[in-house]
């Protein structure tokens, strides 16, 4: 059960991006055991980074998850600081997270909030800005975060992973949590549709279930469906982009469907088979993270907003026109609350917006492009 395969050591080097950039090994002692991790410190280091957890998967550990997820290069571009902790062992010897299994009492769920207070202690962390992430049982792991740390927590992401019954009948966050899942449909380990009976992992709730529930607690809505351009014909896999907005406090729920896709993490530099490749899930991951802190969307301002969009003029008088150097794939306007106002397929390099369209104020501007979202203030006389 959430098998991931096994990774030759030596066919690794350490990860080094710039003299400065660390990888380093740490560990502290909890409720009698010591537990390990693996903490990537960005060459850009500086005051209140942003913090992700990376959990990885059943059977797997934190040196695999480094190089499976890649998420470190990621964080070298976008500066922040990621920590990949290990499990410990179930009664059958196999590396694991303790997400409501029958028979396991370990207690990853106070592990990982003293995980997060100690990094935060010892590093310049900003604790409105703490995320956690996983693969497969580390997904259910960040569900069950999700769940019972939401105080603590700005949002989770989840790759192949889906809540069981027991996490999933008594979820009961105290605030709206921004949820990402991205899944396979031909996912054979964590099935997509769902699984009634999986012995000590409980039953395996269905992938659209857990996108419900989210959309349900967050109060949001549904903003797109979106087809993504299938930039990898060989992989045998496309991916249906489902976006839910305009929730408590700017939350949303997003899901990547990989159709045909199976239990990897999308584009991996590990070769596995059923691996998709139209999409990168640590990128994707750190786009949706970036947009939030524990008090709920952050204002466009507080972005690291990429000038690759013009909109003229600005204030919008009779109209106004946005052209983008790549192509514009969908367009979405927000008010300052994270309210979807506006919403529409693009498909072009330029769109033109009518006055009629939206009342006197400040909005923010959402272009979703092949390969990331980006984001500008508009001014409505």
């Amino acid at each position: 059960m959430f098998m991931k395969p096994v990774f030759l050591v030596a066919a690794f080097l350490f990860i080094t991006f710039s003299s400065t950039a660390q990888l380093v090994d740490e560990n502290f002692e909890f409720e009698g055991v010591v537990r390990n991790h693996k903490v990537f410190v960005p060459a850009n280091y500086s005051d209140n980074m942003p913090l992700v957890l990376n959990l990885h998967g059943y059977t797997s550990n934190a040196f695999q998850q480094v190089f499976y997820s890649n998420m470190n290069a990621v964080a070298e571009q976008n500066d922040f600081v990621v920590v990949f902790p290990d499990g410990t062992t179930d009664q059958n010897g196999i590396t694991f997270w303790n997400s409501e299994i029958l028979g396991e009492s370990v207690n990853d769920l106070g592990y990982l909030e003293a995980l997060i207070d100690s990094m935060i202690e010892n590093y310049s962390i900003d604790p409105n800005r703490v995320y956690m992430c996983g693969m497969s049982n580390g997904g259910f792991m960040s569900y069950y975060s999700a769940c019972e740390l939401s105080s603590k927590i700005a949002a989770i992401a989840s790759v192949t992973g889906t809540m069981n019954n027991a996490i999933y009948d008594n979820c009961n966050p105290e605030r709206a949590v921004p949820v990402l899942e991205i899944h396979g449909t031909s996912d054979a380990t964590v099935p997509y549709n769902g699984a009634s009976s999986t012995g000590s992992f409980q039953s395996m709730m269905p992938i659209e279930e857990v996108v419900d529930f989210w959309v349900n607690h967050n109060n949001c809505t549904l903003e797109s469906e979106q087809e993504l351009e299938d930039i990898s014909t060989s992989d045998m896999s496309t991916v249906t982009h489902f976006k839910y907005t305009g929730g408590d406090n700017g939350s949303s729920v997003e899901h990547y469907r990989i159709n045909d896709g199976g239990h990897t993490w999308p584009g991996s530099i590990i070769p596995l088979p059923s691996t998709n490749h139209d999409i990168i899930a640590s990128e994707v991951i750190w786009d949706f993270f970036k947009q939030y802190t524990l008090d709920g969307l952050l204002e466009v301002d507080e972005f690291s907003i990429v000038k690759s969009f013009d909109i003229m003029p600005n204030p919008m008088l009779n109209y106004t026109r946005i052209k983008s150097a790549n192509k514009i794939e969908s367009l979405g306007i927000y008010d300052l609350q994270g309210k979807r106002v506006f919403s529409s397929s693009v498909n072009a390099y330029e769109y033109t917006l009518d006055r009629e369209m939206l009342s006197s104020g400040v909005y923010i501007v959402e272009a979703e492009t092949e390969t990331q979202s980006i984001y500008q203030k508009l001014f409505v006389q």
